[in-house]
């Protein structure tokens, strides 16, 4: 196992030196089954040794982070059945004159914290996978390209137009609704082929062409941002606080989302809904002064007519009720 003995689970959560691993270990599976393995595979088996050779700084690195993560979500879902004592006779819980009982609260708190923690390792992580694509070559090829298939393909360029403090499982976590916001806005606002060129930009592109892409992409991306998070503010799974959006890690610890519905961060709330979605329109409505000021710029959308013998491409936008589109 990528944690095999207390020592190594002492380097990231507190532990008395009694403490048995092998109490632990079924919460390691359990950790990566919930929280790792759906973004990054099996990378807690690849790494389950230190790495020796080639890249190996850059492996062990990478696995420093996965045991920190690990540890710490795992710890996470240990700590309920810590007190108990499970045999053939049934469950009851440990119990001595010597020792009080840790409150609820404070075990709330202490998961609370190691959550935060291995979040925050899986975001140190996921920053050494994709800065080393060419090392961690499953990472890249089948997780790390899911991002390519969003406009908004990162969280710093998430965070660039609303700040969720470069967050990696803050970005996971919004990847739904960004996907939901280019298929209701984006793919009914300009063709498919235009919307790939955005994602990963032709070879064969003249640099006009890049820089009209690169022009067209900005107001794009941020009313992609701006619809997600007029989307995602009022439903109890994130917390927007004054430094950007996080991850409201009270909806892990008690298992319900719980939404904003009364009171003064209501009204908040219901403020900054209307002032995204406005922006975002505005956004769109700047990117369509883009597409109109160059058409003939956009040649992924174009068809070639036949004007007497001779081939030439024009193009032209469209408008319907509510709609531009090219």
């Amino acid at each position: 196992m990528i944690l095999e003995t207390t020592e190594e689970l002492k380097q990231y959560i507190s532990i008395a030196d009694s403490f048995q691993i092998e109490n632990f270990k079924p919460y390691i599976t359990k950790a990566a089954n919930t929280f790792t393995k759906k973004y990054v595979g099996d990378l807690h088996i690849i790494l389950q040794d230190e790495a020796t050779g080639d890249n190996a700084d850059i492996k062990n690195q990478a696995r420093k982070h996965l045991q920190n993560a690990i540890a710490n979500f795992g710890w996470f879902k240990h700590i309920p059945f810590a007190k108990l004592i499970i045999d053939s006779s049934g469950i009851s819980v440990s119990d001595t004159t010597n020792r009080k009982a840790a409150s609820y609260g404070d075990i709330k708190d202490i998961r609370r914290e190691c959550l935060q923690a291995g979040h925050e390792a899986m975001d140190l992580l996921l920053e050494v996978l994709e800065a080393n694509p060419e090392v961690f070559t499953d990472y890249a090829t089948n997780y790390s390209t899911i991002n390519n298939q969003l406009l908004v393909n990162k969280a710093t360029v998430f965070s660039k137009y609303y700040n969720i403090n470069d967050s990696r499982q803050v970005y996971l976590a919004l990847q739904p609704t960004l996907r939901l916001v280019e298929d209701q806005y984006l793919k009914t606002f300009i063709c498919p082929e235009l919307i790939n060129a955005l994602k990963i930009t032709p070879e064969d592109a003249s640099t006009e062409q890049k820089e009209l892409l690169e022009k067209l992409k900005e107001p794009l991306q941020k009313a992609m941002v701006a619809f997600t998070i007029s989307k995602v503010a009022s439903i109890g799974l994130f917390t927007l606080a004054t430094d950007g959006l996080r991850l409201n890690f009270e909806t892990y610890l008690d298992n319900r989302n719980q939404a904003v519905d009364y009171g003064l961060p209501a009204q908040q709330v219901k403020q900054l809904l209307a002032d995204q979605a406005s922006n975002a329109s505005i956004f769109l409505q700047q990117a369509k002064q883009i597409i109109t000021d160059n058409l003939e710029g956009f040649t992924q959308c174009s068809e070639p007519l036949i004007n007497n013998t001779t081939n030439t491409n024009t193009y032209s936008s469209y408008n319907t009720t509510g709609v531009f589109g090219l």
